[in-house]
């Protein structure tokens, strides 16, 4: 079983008004939608069991989204913007690359591990949607996974032409890394003797990438 985004434990909840202190409708069930469609797929899921895991009932969730598919482009939106506050760190790794090509890429890679133990929603949801084609997979490239590989294109690329990674093709590079620490960090049971995502795990594998992608230049 894949090990995703933890989501917060919902305990039903009555009809009416929620009591104060009681996270909206809307956010209860955005939060709970992060985990079971990244865990059960788009088709694994239903309306029924989507509230249920929110603690909201499955009427209200048919107010607020009308729909499956608009609830979760609503899920693919926030972790959008989730992932545009890591995306933009990037910028400032481009700067120490060009102070110390080798050390600023290995701060990359342990950024890389950083972002998948805090989003492991991301990969998962590539993995649930990569096997089928179409526009969900489409959405999930154009939104989540280009704007990301082109921050790290041309931190690979510093890389590459310093001689710290010997591989000749940044996508490719950007890909292995996916693989590498993202994966394991998704489904921990499959990789690694871990059952569940941890912060000792993320550093194992950033540590692990490290010695795998980096060519030391002492």
């Amino acid at each position: 079983m894949m090990v995703v985004e933890q989501t917060k434990a919902h305990t039903p909840i009555a009809r009416g008004r929620r009591p104060a202190g009681i996270e909206s409708g809307r956010e209860a069930l955005l939060d709970a939608a992060i985990g079971t469609f990244a865990r059960l797929g788009y088709e694994g899921n239903s309306l029924r069991a989507l509230g249920a895991a929110a603690g909201v009932d499955m009427a209200l969730v048919g107010r607020l989204f009308g729909a499956k598919a608009a609830l979760w482009d609503a899920v693919i939106n926030r972790l959008t913007e989730r992932h545009r506050t890591h995306v933009e760190l990037l910028d400032t790794l481009a700067d120490v690359m060009r102070e110390g090509p080798e050390d600023g890429f290995c701060r990359f890679i342990r950024f890389f591990a950083d972002l998948s133990f805090e989003m492991p929603a991301f990969p998962a949801f590539l993995l649930q949607e990569a096997a089928n084609p179409g526009e969900r997979l489409d959405t999930l490239v154009r939104q989540l996974v280009k704007p990301f590989r082109d921050r790290c294109r041309p931190i690979i690329a510093a890389a590459i032409e310093a001689g710290v990674v010997r591989a000749k093709e940044p996508d490719m590079v950007f890909g292995m890394l996916l693989a590498a620490i993202s994966l394991p960090m998704v489904s921990p049971a499959l990789f690694t003797r871990q059952d569940k995502n941890s912060e000792a795990l993320r550093d194992t594998l950033a540590k692990d990438a490290i010695s795998m992608f980096i060519m030391r230049t002492e």
